[in-house]
């Protein structure tokens, strides 16, 4: 992996850590909590942040290295691409939990498919930023 799709990966797991992190973790985490099935002991608290970020971190990379591969250096193409990866990944994620665990209905499962989506549209577009620049 040359030394610019790493780059762009740290670049793009960075953003997306801190999007999760605004967005799941202070402006919808009441939402979530509201619409979320509530077992005893299932959420870790305090979180575990390390293996959050290094969760990050690997949907940057990976984002950073299907854009690499693809050629793709324009933050719009970017943002598609990453939009319509993570839509995919996400969609297999929270639809296989879904039917097989009682944790979110439908609604909060589909809402978490649009974030998540659109949360890669914005990881893409910066990892084809940094690998557009010359």
């Amino acid at each position: 992996m040359q030394t610019k799709t790493l780059i762009a990966g740290l670049a793009s797991g960075v953003v997306t850590f801190l999007l999760g992190w605004l967005v799941f973790g202070i402006l919808l985490m009441d939402y979530y909590n509201a619409h979320s099935f509530h077992y005893t002991g299932i959420m870790k608290d305090p979180p575990v942040i390390w293996a959050i970020a290094l969760g990050n971190l690997s949907w940057g990379m990976m984002i950073a290295y299907i854009l690499s591969l693809a050629g793709v250096k324009s933050a719009a193409k970017g943002f598609t691409t990453g939009f319509v990866v993570f839509l995919l990944a996400i969609a297999g994620f929270d639809f296989l939990f879904y039917g097989t665990v009682k944790l979110y209905g439908l609604r909060i499962t589909s809402i978490d498919i649009l974030l998540n989506a659109l949360m890669g549209g914005v990881s893409g577009a910066i990892a084809a930023l940094v690998l557009g620049k010359k």
